[in-house]
């Protein structure tokens, strides 16, 4: 009753002023569902500034740097001084820190793969799983024989599905490779040259090996051979097996491997470019002069 009585007297005393207002509320509304007219927290910005930047694709740490993060996304990764950094970005402090990709494990939990015992069952099995859009199948040719590993393959290759083989011998290791296989777990171990030709298919063909070692430390040829691998310039990333991923990081720097060389296996598939998802980690010390200082988190996007 009041406010409508205001109302009136408003129209009355002030009627041009009084007709602006109330176009301007009609207005509003439609003005806050256009284009760019986000509400508020929606698509802010955020800029870490300062720090050390390791961009996980093997290129050189960038000192004061800044990366600039929106929608989830990176849109821009540089020098600071070259940056264009919003002014009412969220201003993370990275100053004597330490800025990576977020860690990757390539094998986090254990998987009993497929198990079929024939041909058939192996095409069935395949089938059934392609029903849900796996990322991959696990198969270990060690665990049934040779033609029913095949047809997993082979069906695995007709769905459009990644296999994803687990090997200790250079046997089953090429055995996988020619099926298809585009990432082995696991490390050759029952020799300590393996052919050449083969590591150089490993190399061309990109096959990424993981080589799993805290699942077979005690074996010298395991880490003699994952040094041959890097040297050859065969990609490496780090599986946990269910374990600890760092740790797991720590032995292949054991094996020989150059502690940012670990970290780009580490954070394989991520990596710190305009475009790529803003999966972050922040450190208080350097992982290029030690690889347990992966340990040291500040934070993590």
């Amino acid at each position: 009753m009041l406010g409508g009585l205001y109302s009136e007297f408003l129209h009355f005393r002030y009627p041009k002023s009084f007709m602006r207002i109330r176009a301007v509320l009609a207005v509003l509304p439609m003005l806050l569902t256009l284009p760019g007219c986000k509400p508020t927290g929606e698509g802010h910005t955020m800029a870490i500034i300062g720090a050390v930047l390791i961009d996980g694709a093997g290129g050189p740490p960038l000192a004061d740097s800044a990366v600039i993060v929106q929608d989830g996304r990176i849109v821009e990764a540089g020098p600071r001084n070259a940056a264009n950094i919003p002014p009412d970005s969220d201003k993370i402090d990275g100053y004597g820190k330490y800025l990576l990709p977020a860690l990757v494990d390539a094998y986090r939990t254990p998987d009993p793969g497929l198990q079929p015992a024939t041909p058939e069952q192996a095409r069935e099995q395949v089938a059934a799983l392609a029903a849900k859009k796996p990322e991959t199948i696990h198969l270990w040719p060690g665990k049934m024989p040779r033609p029913v590993a095949e047809a997993v393959m082979e069906a695995a290759r007709s769905a459009g599905i990644p296999i994803t083989g687990h090997a200790f011998t250079q046997a089953d290791a090429r055995f996988l490779v020619d099926g298809g296989a585009s990432r082995l777990i696991g490390m050759i171990r029952d020799t300590e040259d393996p052919d050449d030709a083969f590591v150089a298919q490993l190399r061309d063909l990109r096959i990424v090996v993981a080589p799993a070692l805290s699942a077979q430390a005690t074996s010298d040829i395991a880490r003699h051979n994952t040094r041959r691998l890097f040297q050859a310039g065969v990609p490496l990333a780090v599986a946990s097996s269910g374990g600890d991923l760092i740790h797991e990081a720590e032995l292949l720097v054991d094996a020989g491997i150059p502690p940012l060389d670990v970290v780009v296996a580490a954070t394989r598939g991520g990596g710190i470019q305009p475009g790529k998802p803003a999966n972050l980690l922040l450190l208080s010390a350097n992982p290029g002069q030690d690889i347990g200082n992966l340990r040291k988190k500040v934070k993590l996007w």
